[in-house]
């Protein structure tokens, strides 16, 4: 992993829509790549980074894989479902370009032993509220949680910068670039943006669903 043309090929090898359609029946939206969501205030829209085989397996060759290359295990939790769904849909897709992997399942407690070890895992990371606050916990050099062991000196550099603007407009123009070295050279392949919902009675006023579950019963009431 340690070539981006090779990681990248693993992205381009997957069709971001079609797997939304597969594990998680369409609920959500497709990804892109870069752990970035439309929903964040600061997010940049890029061209859609669409699936492209032959794109692929050209990164492959000139990586020095033109027969393609067996990626080893892939680690994953047995739940939630659609995590599986998603693992084995990518893994069908990669073999179109010459890509092969094994999906190892394993118990939850299993998996957080080793999720940040692991040299190929299934993650599932829980929404901020800001572009730039998964960026940093998970792809800054060093840090506890960069499971992918990222290290590039330019993304650190535009990722402090992004922090420091105040302005979500502003920031997102930094967050564009942080959005394109994630697509470039990016340690990921996220495909999707699972939906989150909730249900409640009519009966309550002032609630809204929140990425995270969160409950701000200060503004929660009864209508008459």
């Amino acid at each position: 992993f340690n070539d981006p043309r090779v990681r990248k090929a693993m992205r381009l090898a997957v069709d971001p829509r079609k797997a939304l359609e597969v594990a998680h029946q369409g609920v959500g939206a497709p990804a892109e790549h870069h752990h970035v969501a439309p929903v964040h205030p600061d997010y940049y829209e890029l061209p859609f980074m669409e699936r492209d085989i032959a794109g692929s397996k050209q990164l492959l060759a000139a990586a020095g894989y033109p027969d393609g290359i067996h990626l080893g295990d892939i680690a994953c939790k047995k739940d939630p479902a659609w995590e599986i769904l998603a693992v084995q849909y990518i893994v069908e897709q990669w073999k179109d370009a010459g890509i092969t992997a094994d999906i190892n399942v394993m118990p939850s407690s299993e998996f957080w032993g080793i999720w940040d070890k692991t040299p190929l895992g299934f993650t599932g990371w829980t929404h901020r509220p800001l572009g730039f606050m998964v960026l940093g916990l998970a792809y800054r050099s060093g840090v506890p949680w960069n499971e992918s062991r990222f290290n590039d000196p330019e993304f650190d550099q535009l990722l402090t910068k992004a922090e420091g603007i105040v302005d979500a407009r502003e920031r997102s123009k930094v967050i564009g670039q942080l959005e394109t070295i994630m697509q470039e050279r990016g340690p990921v392949v996220q495909p999707i943006w699972r939906g989150a919902y909730a249900a409640w009675s009519e009966k309550l006023v002032g609630v809204r669903k929140h990425p995270t579950d969160y409950m701000n019963l200060t503004k929660w009431g009864l209508s008459g």
